[in-house]
């Protein structure tokens, strides 16, 4: 109501400025997040990531891929590459893949990827 009488004295009627929620796109993008030692591989975990990303981008909306480096039972220095995201109206996924060679816990985690969203979409079609 007051908002109409605004506008029948002249006043232009204030529109809310539109929510970042409607803003962001329907498709989200991979975030990658290296340790120092890891950004040359970067593009690499971007590529085999993306590319799982990619086969179901109505589905996602948000990925986050983390390479670091941790210690193991032993004290060796190895990497862990750690998968997040969110899909729309599914749980979320979140696993973690721990081998000497960061490119083969990249290559791991993203066939591990692949199995869980073609689990969790077929989950969604059956049940």
């Amino acid at each position: 109501m007051k908002n109409v009488r605004l506008e029948r004295q002249g006043v232009p009627r204030q529109r809310s400025e539109p929510s970042a929620r409607s803003e962001a796109p329907r498709t989200a993008a991979v975030e990658v997040v290296c340790s120092t030692e890891n950004e040359a591989i970067r593009p690499t975990v971007l590529e085999r990531i993306g590319k799982v990303v990619r086969q179901v981008k109505a589905q996602v909306v948000w990925a986050r891929v983390k390479l670091i480096d941790v210690r193991d039972e032993t004290g060796a220095l190895v990497k862990r590459c750690v998968v997040q995201m969110r899909l729309r109206h599914r749980p979320q996924v979140l696993f973690a893949v721990t081998h000497p060679s960061a490119r083969e816990a990249v290559a791991m985690a993203a066939m591990r990827l692949q199995r869980v969203l073609d689990r969790r979409l077929q989950m969604a079609v059956v049940g």
